[in-house]
């Protein structure tokens, strides 16, 4: 006997109508008929419940059944197959997530604490050196007629993934009546800005770390002249900004 037989047998016996066996799983009468007929199978919930609520064995409803039962195997091997699935999946998640927790706490103390150190330490190297905060956010300090000017400084956000400053620079300024030097100071990078003040212009140099000319492009002869004319002045201004950058940053 098939289980289509068995299901009509137990509905017969509790004078039970399609519809009325239909109610108590909450499906329609055409799948009972279904069902009966062979046409479709329950599924093995609802075959554990039918052997519940009628006090029949499951050995009974499928015993004969060798369809539905390879049918119920497949799905049941089916079924244990994806739950391991899942559980990889969750679990390989799961580490991901965590390894995310963790990386993110280990980044926010050291960023806390980078944080802390670079901005206590920048306050007190340029007050140390005599920095004074202008109304523009800048650090300016004057000497020998250089005035030597820094960045407000503050660390990046958390989310910039940086432990350092943005812009680490030192302007070295220096003022002629002709001309404006401007020696910029950022790393181990060193350039040169000659402003001609009566016509606005201003031309750039790369320099070397002892202030001598690395590369400058369409450098008109007379500021040459005048780079040469005040080699001696920019090659101490870059010695001296050298020291200054490296005691503030």
């Amino acid at each position: 006997m098939n289980i289509g037989k068995s299901i009509k047998q137990i509905r017969t016996e509790n004078n039970m109508s399609q519809e009325d066996f239909a109610e108590i799983f909450f499906v329609t009468r055409q799948t009972v008929s279904n069902w009966e007929n062979g046409k479709s199978y329950p599924d093995l919930n609802t075959i554990v419940k039918i052997s519940d609520i009628f006090g029949v064995s499951i050995d009974r409803l499928l015993r004969e059944d060798k369809e539905m039962v390879n049918e119920i195997s497949e799905k049941t091997a089916v079924g244990i197959k994806w739950n391991r699935i899942r559980r990889t999946i969750f679990i390989v998640i799961s580490v991901m997530i965590i390894c995310l927790l963790i990386t993110f706490s280990v980044y926010g103390v050291i960023w806390v604490s980078r944080k802390n150190s670079l901005e206590k330490n920048f306050s007190q190297n340029i007050s140390s050196l005599g920095f004074s905060e202008s109304p523009e956010r800048f650090y300016t300090m004057k000497d020998n007629n250089i005035t030597y000017i820094l960045p407000h400084q503050e660390m990046p956000s958390f989310w910039d993934f940086s432990t350092d400053f943005h812009a680490k620079y030192l302007d070295c300024h220096y003022h002629t009546e002709s001309y404006d030097f401007n020696v910029r100071i950022s790393g181990d990078m060193y350039s040169l800005d000659i402003k001609d003040n009566d016509s606005g212009q201003d031309y750039y140099l790369k320099l070397g770390e002892t202030g001598n000319i690395l590369s400058a492009h369409n450098l008109p002869d007379f500021i040459e002249k005048v780079y040469y004319d005040n080699s001696d002045l920019i090659r101490d201004i870059s010695e001296n900004g050298i020291i200054i950058y490296n005691i503030v940053y």
